[in-house]
Parts: C-alpha cells; structure tokens; sequence
C-alpha cells in the first residue's frame, strides 16, 4: 500500500482535484521502488527546483501493490522556512479595527 509514483506540485493557488493533479505538469514525479519506501530512507529532491515554497501538494498517482488505498506511515520534510511578514507584527497606526480610509 505504500506510494509508487508520487508527484509533487508546489505553490498552487487552488486545490488539485484528482484529474487536475493527473494532467497538471508536476515539479518533481518520483518513482518509488520498495526499497525507497522502507523506513529511514531518505529520496533526494531537486534542490533547485524547490525554492520558495509557500505550499507542497502530493498526488500518489499509484502504490506498489497497485491497490485502492495508499497508505503514508510516515513523511517528513527538511528544508529551511521561508521569511514572511506576520500581519501580527503591524501595529495599529490611528482609527478603529475594520475603518477604512
């Protein structure tokens, strides 16, 4: 049950349906051997393509005993935090919450 082909789509503005994420062109398609799902592996990812993500959408596509349902033990991701601005930051400057100008 675990994933075999995997694509992964960055930064989108609406959610993937499963005939748009089949279609849509990923940024990266992985294709897991068994070997690749067995715990404590690490799948290298395209470094230069994975800049600037606000969001990670992943489509598995198929599993490896090409059943109904996929199942994911366990998924972690390294990388580094993008810096954004916290709206919680900005202080009030004069007026009342919700006037406008």
């Amino acid at each position: 049950q675990a994933p075999k082909v995997v694509k992964l789509f960055i930064n989108q503005t609406k959610s993937l349906d499963f005939d748009s994420a089949e279609n849509f062109q990923a940024i990266q398609t992985l294709e897991l051997t068994p070997e690749d799902v067995q715990e404590d592996v690490i799948i290298p990812l395209k470094f230069v393509k994975l800049q600037n993500v606000l969001n990670l959408t992943l489509f598995v596509k198929s599993n490896q005993g090409n059943e109904e349902l996929s199942v994911i033990n366990y998924l972690g991701i390294i990388g580094s935090p993008v810096d954004a601005t916290n709206m919680q930051d900005f202080k009030r400057i004069a007026g009342k919450k919700g006037e406008s100008h």
